[in-house]
């Protein structure tokens, strides 16, 4: 009967090798088919429903119980009763460690505190179907309450070390969009009222390892700081990143979980700095801005370089433009609607000025531009 019941509860045939039970203790080791280990002892009350009971679970081995494509080992221990039951313990997995305590109320997960140590990027990169050559090592701590409640407030830390990484080809994303609708709804097509609290701090040593997700290639170091608040009738994510050594802002506003409205603010970013996060040679140095707000109809852009220098040696080797030393400056502007993008420009060097008017196509407006660079 119990090599049933944890049959059923594994999805995968079970058999018990030691068994043994007494009125207020117990005692069990068991295997699946492929060597995975479970083992438990411990004591209970009949009468007031409490347990206790330290744990062992050895996965090596792909399938069966396992639950994930990779091996780990986790042990510790538990007890409560229905109203709370508390789990605390320590698992090595991805090359690293780490320590949990996991609180169920009436069997449904209230609350997770993790502590991440030297976890392996790589590996955890590859669980998820995508390639990843780096040996990034990634700490910090999950602090997270009220899932029971639909409450969920909580702070997540973590800290990224990389000495190297070699990019890898980017995948196509089969999921044309991220749907929250469809994330959060039940099975009956309903979206329960919840309340939402979460504050992120990031340190990375290399954005490389996003590439996967932002389906670029990424380089640099930078810091991120992000807030998600608010209901199923308004959400909010509010994001800081000091990258090339910018003050970058990002607001997303998502009413009744349909994004609606994004808007940044970019103040003084390096130039050489920021075409190298995105991988690219910088043919200019100086200092950037931008503010953009966009939402599903229309959007404005603006963009600004102050003390702009040409890089002639860049220029001609990537772009075949053969010129000497230029210092400007320069602003675009763009409106953008359903019936089109709308630019504006000015451009002021020691050799020229240049204005772009409402120009409307982009091949235009480069054009201009290019030429005012010769």
């Amino acid at each position: 009967m119990a090599e049933k019941a944890l049959s059923s509860a594994f999805s995968t045939p079970i058999s018990i090798s030691d068994f043994a039970l007494s009125y207020n203790r117990f005692h069990l080791r068991a295997h699946d088919n492929f060597g995975n280990i479970l083992s438990t002892q411990g004591g209970f009350s009949l009468l007031t429903l409490r347990l206790y009971a330290h744990y062992r679970l050895e996965c090596f081995h792909e399938n069966g119980m396992n639950p994930i494509s990779a091996p780990f080992k986790t042990e510790g221990a538990l007890s409560g009763g229905i109203s709370a039951l508390d789990i605390r313990g320590n698992a090595d997995i991805f090359k690293g460690d780490i320590l949990y305590k996991i609180e169920l109320r009436r069997f449904h997960l209230a609350t997770a505190d993790l502590k991440l140590h030297n976890i392996a990027y790589e590996p955890l990169l590859h669980l998820l179907n995508y390639p990843s050559d780096t040996d990034t090592l990634i700490n910090g701590t999950i602090d997270l309450r009220g899932f029971d409640r639909r409450d969920v407030d909580g702070h997540i830390y973590l800290s990224s070390q990389t000495h190297r990484l070699t990019p890898t080809p980017i995948l196509e994303d089969d999921n044309e969009s991220f749907d929250l609708r469809t994330l959060l709804t039940d099975k009956f097509g309903q979206i329960k009222p919840f309340d939402v609290n979460v504050t992120l701090d990031a340190s990375l040593a290399h954005a490389g390892i996003l590439e996967q997700f932002v389906g670029l290639p990424l380089a640099g170091a930078g810091d991120l700081n992000a807030t998600l608040s608010g209901d199923e009738k308004l959400l909010r994510l509010h994001a800081h990143t000091n990258a090339a050594q910018s003050d970058t802002t990002l607001t997303i506003d998502i009413p009744d979980l349909e994004p609606l409205s994004v808007l940044f603010d970019l103040k003084h970013a390096d130039m050489e700095q920021t075409f190298a996060f995105f991988t690219l040679p910088a043919p200019i140095s100086g200092q950037g801005s931008a503010f953009g707000e966009f939402n599903t109809t229309e959007g404005k852009l603006t963009i600004a370089i102050t003390q702009g220098k040409t890089i002639p040696k860049v220029l001609f080797t990537e772009y075949q433009i053969t010129q000497p030393l230029i210092r400007f400056n320069s602003v675009l502007s763009a409106n953008i609607n359903e019936n089109g993008v709308y630019y504006r420009a000015s451009f002021k060097s020691d050799l020229t000025r240049m204005n772009i008017d409402n120009t409307t196509t982009h091949d235009q407006m480069l054009r201009e531009l290019l030429n005012a660079l010769h």
